[in-house]
């Protein structure tokens, strides 16, 4: 093991830098060259990211050219000194997530005291790759209205998609439909998905690719569709591939509070709810989450300002909306059937005495309950007592008499992340970041009793664990861990676990016979 892991390290160091996995940070390249256009060797090229105070130093090989990697997305500044030139500048740089942006600086000879200051302009052509897509960053993400706060309703924006999932289920915690697009033709749900780098998805039904783990919108620092012409790194889809960057934190303290709440009293009813003349559905809709980032600071004990940030991040959604799986045909027994009376469907169904039935050849034959009722007497009190947990019909006639588009699936949804930056050297950088959330729903409750509903439940758990260690200028070795489970479980109602048998009149001893689950 000692020998693979040794020569598993040495390739890595060997690889050419320009080599990745699935990242979402971007870099910085350039060319350095003087007045006449002749490259520039070994210049030191100085990138700095100031929100963190965190500088990266390259140098420039025999063409002049350099690059800086593994780039967390926002504002850098580049600063190239060099004995017998002024100092060149460069501010306002604004990375954006698997961005390479290509500098041409240009040196001019003079005094290392006098300096040259550049603006940076926003990039408007890439030109380092052939990918196509859309990238949208943190200012953007604060501004758009996102239903339930879901980021992945950003990939609608994007050109070649086109969305094929339900309108109505999109919450964070219904993953299949809130990623249900279809890539530039390809079949729907068949993209992939990346959080910091690592993988975020899951399968489900027919091979369908859905989101494990939705982060919200308040948490994310971009957010990029790429929809054709991947690197090389990308080869996990037949469709595009969306990438999220969490957030970070950087020396100054950041946050965020906020509510969003649907209340009842501003629904709407649908068109088939008032042909019907039901009343207004119960739907509503809360939402309360907060987000923290900046510096990790122990009075006293420890200042991670310039070298240690955390970034932290709650949501919770309590919703309720109409769902009946059911179809629109289900029925149950109305009073007169409840009672043995089966005498309005005498024309369809006869029932017969079974104390009457005799042999008649190679049949039995019986004789007919009188007037299609049968007595009082002769139900049986386990059917007696099974009845007492069916309701009432909400309906005329029989086909369809239980049916109610009202009918409320409750759901509740926690969210949680958690991330950690370290600057351990200049030369050496890591972050940890676990991500986990939870849905409850209960739903489908027919017959409200224990006899109907169902308990359903999402559990996602993710994290990622990312070092990146620069040993030279042209050597960057990046070790990344992902972890990413998903979990779907549904079952009864926790009412109708482990239930007692004798509510039925069924002796004691049939509860041993019938497993926990199962009763």
């Amino acid at each position: 093991f000692v020998y693979w892991a040794v020569v598993l390290l040495m390739v890595a160091l060997v690889l050419p830098a320009s080599l990745y996995a699935q990242e979402t940070r971007g870099r910085i390249t350039g060319r350095v060259t003087d007045a006449t256009k002749g490259t520039i060797p070994e210049a030191p090229v100085t990138v700095t990211d100031p929100t963190r105070n965190a500088t990266v130093t390259v140098a420039t090989n025999e063409q002049g050219l350099f690059q800086a990697n593994f780039l967390l997305p926002g504002p850098y500044k580049v600063t190239v000194e060099l004995a017998g030139f002024k100092t060149y500048v460069q501010e306002g740089i604004v990375l954006e997530m698997t961005e390479t942006r290509d500098l041409a600086i240009v040196l001019e000879v003079g005094a290392l005291e006098e300096s040259v200051s550049v603006v940076a302009e926003v990039s408007t052509v890439n030109t380092a790759n052939a990918n196509l897509g859309l990238v949208v960053d943190r200012a953007r993400l604060a501004s758009l209205p996102l239903i339930h706060g879901d980021p992945y309703k950003i990939m609608g924006l994007a050109p070649g998609l086109a969305h094929t999932g339900s309108q109505r289920l999109d919450r964070p915690y219904e993953p299949t439909h809130i990623v249900g697009y279809a890539y530039q033709g390809t079949r729907s749900n068949r993209s992939d998905l990346l959080i910091d780098g690592a993988p975020s998805t899951a399968t489900a039904n027919a091979n369908e690719v859905i989101a494990t783990y939705v982060p919200p919108s308040d948490l994310v620092q971009e957010f990029k569709v790429q929809t054709a012409t991947f690197d090389a790194q990308f080869g996990n889809t037949e469709g595009g591939v969306t990438s999220i960057s969490i957030k970070s934190g950087t020396n100054r303290l950041h946050g965020s509070v906020y509510y969003f709440a649907e209340p009842k009293s501003l629904a709407a009813n649908d068109f088939f709810g008032n042909k019907r003349g039901q009343e207004r559905p119960e739907t509503s809709s809360d939402r309360p989450g907060f987000t923290l980032s900046g510096p990790v600071r122990i009075p006293g004990l420890y200042d991670g300002r310039d070298k240690t940030f955390f970034t932290v991040g709650y949501e919770r959604i309590k919703d309720v909306r109409p769902r009946f799986d059911a179809g629109q045909d289900v029925w149950v027994p109305t009073e007169a059937l409840r009672n043995g009376d089966f005498s309005a469907y005498a024309g369809n169904i006869t029932i017969y005495d079974p104390l009457t039935r005799v042999p008649s050849g190679s049949q039995f034959v019986g004789q007919p309950f009188p007037g299609n009722i049968i007595p009082a007497n002769r139900i049986s009190p386990v059917s007696k007592a099974i009845l007492e947990y069916y309701s009432l019909p909400k309906n005329p006639g029989l086909a369809g008499n239980i049916y109610d588009s009202t009918l409320p699936e409750t759901a509740d949804y926690s969210s949680f992340t958690g991330r950690l930056d370290q600057k351990i050297s200049n030369n050496n950088k890591a972050f940890v970041r676990y991500s986990w959330y939870n849905r409850d729903s209960i739903y489908n409750e027919y017959l409200d009793s224990e006899a109907s509903g169902t308990w359903f439940q999402f559990q996602s758990y993710q994290a990622v664990v990312d070092d990146v260690h620069v040993f030279n200028p042209t050597t960057v070795l990046n070790v990344r861990y992902g972890y990413n489970r998903f979990e779907r479980n549904s079952g009864q109602q926790e009412d109708a676990l482990n239930w007692d048998m004798t509510r039925l009149g069924f002796p004691a001893e049939y509860n041993s016979l019938i497993a926990d689950f199962g009763r």
